[in-house]
């Protein structure tokens, strides 16, 4: 029996599943509906890269973010960084880069690449796990489904003391097989 063949881990993990993909259409709605209403919101394509920093511009406006201003093959570009990425940075460093799903002008538009920021920003990554994942809790399903069920326990008695019966005294009425009363006491 597999784990996922048991009804208690299966359940929990359908439900673990389920919230998570719940979850990751949530966040995608928001980020449609940030582009559909905010006039100065748009779609920035995925995109990653490996730059070198040029400086660093601290903004004094702006609460969330600075700029940083990076070389690339392509030639020189500022990017919006957040102000805790931003510091940590020196002219020179070597980063990796990913752009923001949703630029509106408020938040980031690139961040250092992580794994989390790769999960926060694009989520709908996630979908693939979560499908490969509920896809073997319904083969664990059904392949239990399929199990014959587990054999029926037979119980075999032995025939020797069957066989020693025939030697036994015939019965002769309640109390056969007891021992004699013992009538003959000495008194002492």
């Amino acid at each position: 029996m597999t784990l996922f063949a048991r009804p208690a881990v299966r359940w929990s993990a359908l439900v673990a599943l389920w919230g998570l993909v719940i979850a990751v259409l949530w966040v995608e709605l928001v980020q449609v509906l940030l582009v559909a209403w905010n006039p100065f919101c748009h779609w920035q394509g995925p995109g990653v890269a490996h730059v070198t920093v040029v400086s660093v511009n601290p903004d004094p406006q702006s609460q969330l973010t600075d700029g940083v201003t990076v070389k690339e093959e392509r030639g020189v570009r500022d990017l919006t960084l957040l102000k805790e990425e931003a510091v940590a940075l020196a002219p020179g460093d070597r980063i990796w880069v990913l752009d923001a799903c949703v630029s509106d002008g408020l938040r980031p538009n690139q961040y250092r690449l992580t794994l989390t920021r790769i999960l926060l920003q694009y989520p709908i990554i996630l979908l693939l796990p979560a499908a490969w994942a509920l896809w073997g809790l319904r083969r664990a399903r059904i392949h239990q489904a399929a199990e014959p069920p587990p054999p029926v326990r037979q119980v075999f008695t032995d025939d020797f003391h069957l066989r020693a019966q025939r030697f036994a005294k015939p019965d002769q009425g309640p109390g056969a097989g007891a021992a004699p009363p013992d009538d003959t006491r000495r008194p002492g």
